[in-house]
């Protein structure tokens, strides 16, 4: 598994009616309502290679590159310094070394379920460990929550389950095998082509 890299370099400045700039598919206004009215936060996202990049850098240069980009989308006149400025380096935590997980083609819902397996009394959650929603803080969230009811069980008594566990490995998934055992939460229907028949 490799870890995937997103930076939300983020600014504020004094309020300027950010909402009527309009939208932009890679800047988000923070801005609004049911957010922060009033606050003048805006933020860009960069993915992949340019978010390496932009996380090995220092804030000057990074807030340079996105002022440059909002002034030629709205003119110099209409963008002014930010009145702050920052942004973490994910890729550089030596505890994460990363924004997300991403895991790379062919991987099976074995593997991804002996990530999740309990060592002992060791219980794991967290986006990593989603199945459906890895990379992703919904993903996070869901676990969390299933691995603090199954904690909540044992304690209990009311559950006596470990985990799967998968030794060896079979190097492929099944249709059959999206389910909560390998933790897959929704039941989706896929198109099987007749391959169910094999």
């Amino acid at each position: 598994m490799k870890m995937g890299a997103v930076s939300k370099p983020t600014m504020q400045s004094a309020p300027s009616h950010p909402t009527e700039r309009g939208y932009y598919p890679i800047f988000q206004s923070l801005d609004g309502e049911g957010f922060l009215p009033g606050s003048g936060i805006i933020f860009v996202t960069v993915v992949h290679e340019e978010s390496y990049k932009v996380e090995s850098q220092d804030d000057q240069v990074t807030k340079d590159q996105v002022l440059a980009v909002l002034r030629s989308m709205f003119g110099a006149e209409n963008v002014p310094e930010p009145t702050a400025f920052m942004y973490p380096r994910w890729s550089l935590e030596p505890w994460s070394y990363g924004s997300y997980s991403n895991w790379p083609p062919g991987t099976t819902l074995e593997m991804h379920q002996n990530l999740r397996a309990n060592v002992g009394r060791l219980h794991f959650a967290g986006e990593a460990t989603s199945a459906q929603y890895f990379g992703f803080l919904h993903g996070a969230w869901i676990e969390g929550r299933t691995v603090g009811e199954k904690i909540a069980g044992l304690i209990k008594g009311t559950i006596q389950t470990e985990e799967v566990r998968y030794d060896p490995l079979h190097g492929t998934t099944f249709v059959d095998e999206y389910d909560l055992t390998n933790g897959f939460i929704l039941q989706a229907t896929f198109a099987t082509y007749g391959l169910e028949q094999m």
